[in-house]
């Protein structure tokens, strides 16, 4: 969109977060629908975006550190318990942000889950134990322990989801699925036609 006219950048990156963004939800894409509506922001809300860009790096580095020792510490938490798991971090979508705070008509210093920290293990049964594990180091938030694991989303995201206060006010939510989940919520229905498709093949020879 760089090269296009102001309104003419407007107009698809508006089409974009109406129309192509929320089919991306359907098919439970959710990192192409998190990069759909990041890429749009920066065009229908310019000022909001350049904003919210430079808060949330004011304190990226402290985040970044404190998101660091919580994944060694929960690493080390599994390990001990002979969990065999991958632990992911990245920071969350600054769209994502700036609807919450539009949601709840919060400021970004009241915005708790900035970061986020993804633990993917082997069995269901694991992630329970590995939410147990998590929740034996930080006190969790009450209203922000969610089970898609029991209760899929209707897209058929499943995950467990929990927020923690890893250093005095820092909050960092952390998701625990396994890797089928993971396949499923990264990639979508298109997770089964490739799991089908192979099975095909295999059987095939």
């Amino acid at each position: 969109l760089g090269a296009l006219r102001p309104e003419k950048k407007a107009r698809i990156a508006q089409e974009t977060l109406e129309i192509f963004a929320p089919i991306a939800s359907r098919l439970g894409v959710w990192e192409f629908k998190s990069e759909l509506e990041d890429l749009s922001f920066k065009y229908t809300e310019p000022e909001e975006h350049a904003e919210l860009e430079a808060d949330v790096q004011a304190n990226q580095e402290l985040r970044r550190q404190t998101t660091l020792e919580a994944v060694d510490a929960i690493r080390h938490k599994l390990l001990t318990l002979g969990i065999d798991a991958r632990i992911e971090w990245r920071p969350k979508h600054l769209y994502s942000i700036y609807r919450k705070m539009v949601r709840t008509s919060r400021s970004i210093d009241e915005i708790y889950d900035l970061m986020a920290i993804r633990v993917i293990v082997h069995s269901v049964e694991e992630c329970y134990s590995a939410l147990g594990a998590v929740h034996s180091l930080w006190i969790p938030l009450n209203d922000r322990i969610k089970d898609y694991i029991a209760h899929p989303k209707s897209n058929n995201y499943r995950s467990l989801h929990t927020t923690v206060y890893v250093t005095g006010e820092q909050p960092i939510e952390i998701q625990i699925r396994t890797w089928e989940m993971h396949r499923v919520n990264e990639t979508g229905i298109a997770a089964h036609w490739a799991y089908k498709e192979g099975r095909r093949t295999s059987a095939g020879g």
